[in-house]
């Protein structure tokens, strides 16, 4: 609960590093800006119990699932200059969330977690990430500084966000039904710290842009 209480606090500071760095960002990192708009309201929401419908707030935590992996999909994909991998990843993107769609409503239910959603969607992102890894490898020149170039930033931070809310979920329905409660609370509390990192990852991304958009000019 401390760490969900950090995250919540952590929003207004990303969405205003995001507002102020605006100008400054590449076009692939501007709809971060109307997300977390979204994400604030959506977590205040969920922070006082608002979405709560028939004893369960897991099926706006599924959609907000789904909206998470599109606009992370997005950003990764859109940081390959190849229009064919682009034109073959968002198809496959797509698939995922219709396949998500499908596992919600007709494998584990509106009112349940979706857990064979997210995982995919994991497993998507942590793939896309590690492609993008291989071409600033094979790409990137040697003046190329990783530790202030913002992509590779948030590349970083959603592949640990990814690896533990993969993890996480992979294992969930298991460890409740072996009422592994132990296990449980250390692999959310691995998911709050990577949670909270990839917010702070993203508000240096954001200072870095601002930054180098003054270099360069």
């Amino acid at each position: 609960m401390l760490l969900f209480k950090l995250y919540i606090l952590s929003l207004p500071f990303t969405f205003a590093a995001c507002l102020y760095a605006y100008k400054s960002l590449d076009n692939s990192f501007k709809p971060f800006l109307p997300y977390f708009t979204f994400v604030i309201v959506y977590v205040t929401a969920d922070f006082f119990n608002l979405l709560i419908i028939n004893h369960s707030n897991a099926w706006s935590n599924n959609f907000e699932n789904i909206l998470d992996f599109t606009m992370f999909a997005y950003f990764i994909i859109s940081q390959d200059k190849r229009l064919f991998y682009k034109r073959k990843a968002y198809i496959l993107g797509g698939v995922v969330i219709l396949l998500s769609f499908v596992d919600i409503f007709f494998i584990q239910g509106f009112w349940h977690r979706a857990t064979i959603a997210i995982v995919l969607q994991g497993l998507f992102i942590l793939t896309l990430v590690c492609i993008y890894y291989y071409n600033l490898l094979e790409e990137a020149s040697e003046h190329l500084f990783l530790l202030r170039h913002p992509p590779f930033l948030v590349a970083t931070g959603l592949l640990f966000y990814f690896l533990s809310l993969t993890f996480y979920y992979s294992f969930f329905s298991y460890m409740l039904y072996k009422n592994t409660y132990h296990f449980v609370i250390l692999a959310a509390t691995i998911l709050g710290i990577a949670n909270l990192m990839l917010n702070a990852i993203l508000i240096y991304a954001f200072l870095c842009s601002v930054k180098n958009k003054g270099i360069k000019g």
